[in-house]
């Protein structure tokens, strides 16, 4: 990655704003020697990141300029807290003191501005001393020979079907394991083990099972659960139990609760903490008796799937909170290991023959063509090469047509490629094509991909999350017309495309949102990371000596020790996944500090804000904790940072409004807050250009005088206080153009908001939750086709009061995917009219308590997946749900009236139904 940071460093010393600085502070004349003696040596290392350097005299050549790199870089970060940036506030008073006062709290690691010169010419010498190496070591010219890499375009990229997976010569395997997940003659708990190597697709085999609808009707509970190789059982078991119980929920207390109530809960037995605390007190609290006492426990049939285990130490802790009722329970274990199981015969999961390796090569290497007539005969003979060179893994297929997919279908590009390749023939091992894989992406993905280094194994990753990383570390290239997570987003489905990253969630609009990569390709890209000093991970405290020179480490260890006192001084990017977050102090040109780890709630984590006050470089600030008595100290270090671009505030307990100082920072791009009330919201005098996401925030009085300018935003979650009039929160929605996602929340809100056509995001918004405090009976509002924005795929109503049935202008609303009305008390009868609600995938009707009567006319909802009906005491079993053809989860809860018709329901009206909970 040396072109990379080079490429970095450059940018920096051509923004006029730093070199304005710089120039100010006499050291104009080494900046341009510096610039031009750092294009020489781009130019000459243009190769290195286009393939894996063997020679270790090149590698040192190399990671010298890399360290240069990184230092200039520091240097320049430094000198640019010198300058004092227009903050966009209009008060010219406002302007004097806020200068002042970021002056006065200049951070100690500003060099003196007699050492600026001074720094610039040792590492103008380092540079000419670099250059020297190269000719004393015969470094003429790294790797020679290669042939200069096409930089392939980041094209826009057809979407791929999440539910449709390209899959191939798993039919034969499927049908073996479905036959042994049904078993009616058995009817023990029985174990099914898949084996195989990495790569073999045992995960793919156990998900096509998994997901069948045979197995979904024959199942009352699936629960999928994976294990990482340093597993730890707390974990496990709360994933096991959220899925059994299907009800979010914080689980409290250890193993030994976990496991009982595991065992009891899967045996149709109540058990609570309390049952734990105090299992000898079960007299009764009054005469009466309880009419579920003589009821004998129902036990569950369940087929859970423990994915990717290492030992078998997990299954021995495990197996004895697996109850074995005799009535057909199973046991999926994918493991690379043989006898991971004793009992447990494996399923030795088969290498793909020649003709399915070259089917599923075909379909990765050009997705867009149909090969129901063969394979094309000119790409047929080489593409037969290729299939022997990846020795029926399905992994490496995967990999492999990743990359073709970018190469030109031809004969001739694809032999050239061919030729390129060193592997050996019939090679059981993917590592290799891995390696290719990563060599033929184009600089710019290169530390896109090399990041995902930092997430602990088998991570779901937040998209969102990870595009705001990106930007924050400088990967994403500005281009005209485009806003850089536009730019992220395609860089992500380039991965995707090419097999190097796995899609586990899409929105409903078709747009990613979580991804994980597969072990082997993590191994790969840590390994890479490491050789090139991108990243250390600090997972074992005997590791300290590697953080010595890193500088972005990701913290996978909750025992910290002394790390930060070994962590290198100039630390730029630092990412904890444990609690709580070390002191990071004496790092003071942090960009990167992001604090991803779980938040125990049983816990008072106390943000520590006084070690963060110097932090004043921080691009990206992800924070969780509670404020309980440094308020002050929190606003004093939000208030320092003039260069944010994210801000994600997680506070548990106290107050967190923001200083104004924060809402005059340009750079900001997101401001994410959840916190116990609404913070604050923007100053009525700021301009925040560059602002697209803007959640957790309440209106502000001082709105009446002047509203902030919000040009950009995207993504906007407010609450209108009591006071502040609906008028003027019109007049802000008006000046929304590009809106995609809204929640707005208020005392009674009225139908001028409602009415949406006014807007200008009318056309662009695509989720929108409305909701108020309370329901009032003298604010009940009129709905008309139209008023909603006409490409709305999510809507929410939360506490709105209509005068009539809201179905009949919602079911025209022709992109709607997902549709929750909560809390409505002014309807007895809904109706859905044949044809209503052509796209709705998900519908949740919750506490709507006088509605009695729901009916779904045959037409209605013809692919709706999910329905779920919560609170609705007087509701009864709705017409036609029968007419639900795609219906495939039906959750009834808390819905009394449903009680006395359950084995109708599951029976006979939707025995089409594969999974059903009425509880």
């Amino acid at each position: 990655m040396a072109e990379g940071i080079v490429n970095l460093v450059l940018g920096k010393l051509s923004d006029p704003v730093v070199k304005e600085v710089l120039r100010k502070h006499g050291v104009g004349e080494q900046v341009e020697t510096l610039t031009r003696e750092l294009s020489w040596i781009r130019a000459f290392i243009k190769d290195a990141d286009m393939m894996r350097i063997v020679n270790e005299v090149e590698k040192h050549w190399v990671n010298e300029v890399k360290d240069l790199a990184y230092d200039i870089q520091d240097v320049i970060d430094n000198a640019s807290l010198l300058k004092v940036p227009n903050t966009g506030n209009p008060s010219k008073c406002a302007q004097i003191v806020g200068a002042v006062k970021r002056i006065w709290r200049k951070p100690k690691t500003v060099p003196p501005l007699h050492n600026l010169a001074d720094e610039m010419n040792h590492i103008l010498a380092r540079i000419q001393d670099i250059k020297e190496s190269r000719e004393i070591y015969g470094i003429y010219s790294l790797g020679e020979g290669s042939g200069e890499q096409p930089r392939l375009p980041i094209r826009p990229l057809v979407i791929p079907d999440i539910y449709d997976p390209c899959v191939v010569g798993f039919d034969h395997d499927k049908g073996n394991i479905l036959k042994q997940l049904l078993d009616t003659t058995t009817k023990r708990r029985a174990v099914i083990s898949i084996v195989g190597p990495a790569g073999l697709g045992k995960t793919t085999l156990a998900r096509e099972v998994y997901n069948s609808n045979d197995v979904k009707k024959w199942f009352d509970i699936r629960i999928w659960v994976i294990i990482s190789q340093e597993f730890k059982l707390v974990d496990i078991l709360r994933k096991i139990i959220e899925q059994v119980e299907r009800l979010s929920q914080d689980l409290e207390g250890g193993e030994e609760y976990l496991l009982t109530k595991l065992y009891k809960t899967l045996n149709g037995e109540k058990y609570t903490i309390e049952d734990h605390l105090h299992p000898n007190s079960h007299e009764p609290l009054s005469d009466e008796k309880d009419p579920q006492a003589d009821k004998e426990p129902q036990p569950k049939k369940y087929l859970l799937v423990l994915d990717d285990m290492w030992g078998s130490d997990l299954w021995i802790q495990i197996r004895g909170a697996l109850p074995n009722a005799m009535i057909g329970s199973r046991v999926i274990i994918t493991s690379r290991f043989q006898n991971i199981v004793g009992n447990a015969e494996p399923y030795k999961l088969p290498y793909l023959t020649e003709e399915q390796s070259l089917e599923l090569l075909m379909k990765k290497a050009l997705p867009n063509r149909d090969f129901s007539g063969g394979c094309p005969d000119e790409l047929c003979e080489v593409g037969k090469q290729f299939v022997k060179k990846c020795g029926g893994l399905p992994l490496a297929l995967v990999a492999l047509g990743g990359s073709l997919s970018k190469t030109p279908a031809n004969y001739v590009a694809w032999s050239n490629m061919l030729r390129n390749m060193n592997w050996r023939i019939d090679e059981r091992d993917c590592t290799e094509i891995m390696a290719t894989s990563y060599d033929n992406l184009p600089l710019v993905l290169k530390s896109c991909f090399m990041y995902f280094a930092v997430f602990p194994e088998d991570h779901e990753i937040d998209v969102q999350r990870l595009f705001r990383l990106w930007v924050a570390e400088g990967f994403v290239p500005a281009e005209e017309s485009r806003i850089l997570e536009d730019t992220a987003e395609s860089f992500l489905e380039d991965l995707v495309q090419r097999s190097l990253v796995q899609v586990s969630e899409r929105s409903l609009t078709g747009s990613i949102t979580h991804c994980r990569i597969h072990g082997l390709i993590r191994e790969l890209v840590i390994q890479m990371a490491k050789e090139d000093n991108f990243l250390t991970i600090w997972s074992n405290p005997d590791n300290w000596m590697s953080i010595a020179k890193a500088r972005r480490v990701a913290v996978h260890y909750s025992d910290f020790g002394e790390l930060m006192e070994h962590a290198h001084p100039n630390l730029h990017s630092l990412l904890c996944f444990e609690k709580p977050m070390p002191n990071c102090s004496r790092q003071r040109l942090l960009k990167v500090l992001s604090d991803m780890g779980q938040i125990e709630l049983v816990q008072d984590e106390c943000l520590d804000a006084e070690c963060l006050h110097e932090l004043k470089q921080l691009r990206y600030c992800e924070l969780s904790g509670s404020l309980s008595s440094n308020r002050r100290s929190f606003q004093l270090f939000i208030g320092g940072l003039r260069f944010l671009e994210t801000l994600d505030f997680q506070l548990l307990r106290g107050h967190g409004d923001l200083p104004d100082d924060i809402w005059y920072v340009q750079t900001l791009r997101h401001v994410m807050l959840n916190v116990i009330r609404y913070t604050a919201g923007p100053s009525s005098s700021a301009c925040l250009g560059n602002l697209q996401t803007l959640r957790g925030v309440r209106s502000r009085d001082s709105w009446n005088a002047q509203l902030p300018k919000l040009p950009n935003v995207r993504d906007l979650d407010i609450f209108a206080e009591s006071s502040f009039p609906w008028d003027l929160m019109a007049k802000l929605l008006d000046t929304l153009n590009h809106l995609t996602y809204l929640k707005l929340q208020g005392n009674e809100v009225p139908q001028k908001i409602v009415k949406m056509q006014r807007f200008p995001f009318y056309q662009h918004l695509q989720s929108l939750f409305l909701g108020q405090q309370s329901m009032s009976p003298n604010n009940k509002l009129s709905l008309e086709i139209g008023m909603f924005p006409i490409h709305i795929v999510e809507l929410i109503l939360n506490n709105l009061l209509f005068k009539e049935d809201p179905l009949p202008v919602l079911e025209k609303l022709r992109s709607l995917r997902s549709l929750r009305l909560d809390g409505e008390e002014a309807n007895r009868m809904m109706s859905c009219s044949a044809g209503g609600f052509q796209q709705l995938h998900e519908l949740r009707f919750a506490r709507l308590t006088n509605l009695e009567e729901l009916e779904i006319k045959a037409g209605a909802m013809p692919i709706l997946e999910c329905a779920e009906l919560f609170n609705c005491d007087k509701l009864r079993v709705p017409l036609g749900l029968q007419y639900l053809p795609n219906l495939k989860e039906l959750d009834v809860v808390e819905c009394v009236e449903f009680k006395n018709h359950a084995d109708e329901i599951r029976n006979n009206i939707c025995k089409h139904v594969p999974h059903i909970l009425i509880v």
